[in-house]
């Protein structure tokens, strides 16, 4: 790390999430600029909104949420005020979440950014997703978040899908179509630049038989995750090898899904984890034999990155930017009619089903050395998403910003 720099040529303050919100990724985003801005010798503070009326039992849902929202929504823009007039210039404001881009109201004086991470909530309140219709107070918010968007003096976008939807829903402007991808944690940096680390079988937190091969999932109950097409993927897999168990990462699956899903007799292969560290989520990976991640839509995909560090290969849709992090090619499944799905996320398809599954075991069955090169092949991507090089392209970013500022003033 370098020595901290007593008059550093400019300072950033990054706004991050209301804390009740538990917002893990969010979290990671936030700590992962803090200490890379820090070694790149930038002085930095992480705000967050203060929680006050919270106290009284903020939660992500219910009377909490609302209890949440006065913080956010009624109190904060108080104490930011308050806080940008006490910055020390230059200074950058750096949002580093997009739902919080009404925050832009108050930042027009001085030079700020917005990270966009995707607009899915956005494009639900304008109608264009028609499985997840927003409520009114949810639509409103959304609205405010793209209101928010469109007075911001720059956004930054983790993926060139999400680049392409803001172009779309917010403007064309150069200042507004930047791509900084996300960067992966350190510790899956140093796991993928280890050759000699190539999906070993480790000891792993479910404690299955060693001889137990396992492929998995990680991820919501929300529907783009398209976690019906995970069990139909595996039912078909366990047909091939009766042994094969499937390790979710994430919600259980109810009784009726695993039976509409051809699960329904292989409930006892299925195992649940919820709230695990990077290191068993690290454990998982190296352990798997692949990653089930048919997700339609994302801003970005950590998990897709994540696993490929790890040397577990990934089957993905044929859709952006899911196929532009997935590194082994014959594992990214066709996503012919993915529209129709999307209108129909119930809809069975035996034919592609039998096809993902087929691609699936291909690789499953790969030799040791085939295994071995595409799996040194997938590190060696997923370690070039560093956090260095993340910073460097925000570091630039904030540069043009202060230039650009002090040429307007």
């Amino acid at each position: 790390m370098r020595p901290p720099n007593q008059n550093p040529e400019f300072r950033v303050l990054l706004l991050g999430n209301y804390l009740p919100d538990g917002q893990r990724s969010m979290r990671r985003f936030v700590e992962l600029l803090a200490s890379g801005l820090t070694q790149h010798n930038i002085s930095v503070e992480v705000y967050h909104p203060p929680v006050i009326i919270g106290k009284l039992g903020a939660k992500g849902h219910g009377i909490g949420k609302w209890l949440g929202y006065i913080d956010k929504h009624l109190l904060f823009p108080f104490f930011l005020r308050r806080k940008i007039r006490q910055l020390i210039t230059p200074h950058i404001v750096h949002i580093c979440d997009h739902s919080n881009a009404p925050y832009t109201r108050w930042l027009q004086s001085i030079p700020h950014l917005v990270t966009c991470h995707d607009l899915l909530a956005v494009r639900s309140a304008l109608g264009e997703i028609p499985q997840h219709q927003p409520r009114w107070t949810g639509q409103q918010q959304q609205a405010m978040i793209l209101r928010g968007l469109k007075r911001s003096a720059c956004i930054a976008s983790v993926s060139n899908a999400t680049r392409n939807d803001v172009a779309r829903l917010i403007g064309p402007e150069p200042s507004r179509l930047h791509v900084i991808t996300n960067a992966l944690d350190d510790s899956f940096i140093q796991i993928a630049n280890n050759p000699t680390d190539t999906n070993t079988r480790q000891d792993n937190p479910l404690n299955l038989p060693s001889s137990a091969p396992y492929v998995m999932h990680i991820g919501g109950e929300k529907w783009y995750k398209n976690r019906a097409a995970v069990l139909r993927i595996f039912s078909k897999l366990s047909q091939q090898d009766d042994t094969l168990q499937l390790v979710i990462v994430g919600p259980r699956f109810s009784e009726v899904q695993l039976k509409a899903n051809q699960c329904g007799a292989l409930s006892r292969q299925i195992h649940y984890m919820e709230g695990i560290n990077d290191t068993e989520l690290q454990a998982l990976y190296s352990g798997a034999e692949l990653l089930l991640f048919p997700s339609w839509l994302e801003g970005f995909g950590w998990p897709i990155l994540e696993a490929q560090a790890c040397g577990c290969a990934v089957a993905t849709l044929n859709i952006a930017p899911m196929n532009e992090l997935n590194a082994t090619e014959t594992l990214i499944l066709d996503a012919n009619a993915t529209e129709t799905l999307i209108l129909d996320a119930n809809a069975t398809r035996p034919q592609w089903d039998e096809h993902a599954s087929t691609q699936c075991l291909k690789y499953i069955q790969l030799d040791a050395p085939e295994k071995a090169t595409a799996q040194s092949q997938m590190k060696h991507f997923a370690a070039t998403f560093t956090n260095d090089s993340a910073i460097s392209a925000y570091c630039t970013l904030y540069k043009e910003l202060l230039t650009s500022n002090s040429t307007v003033s």
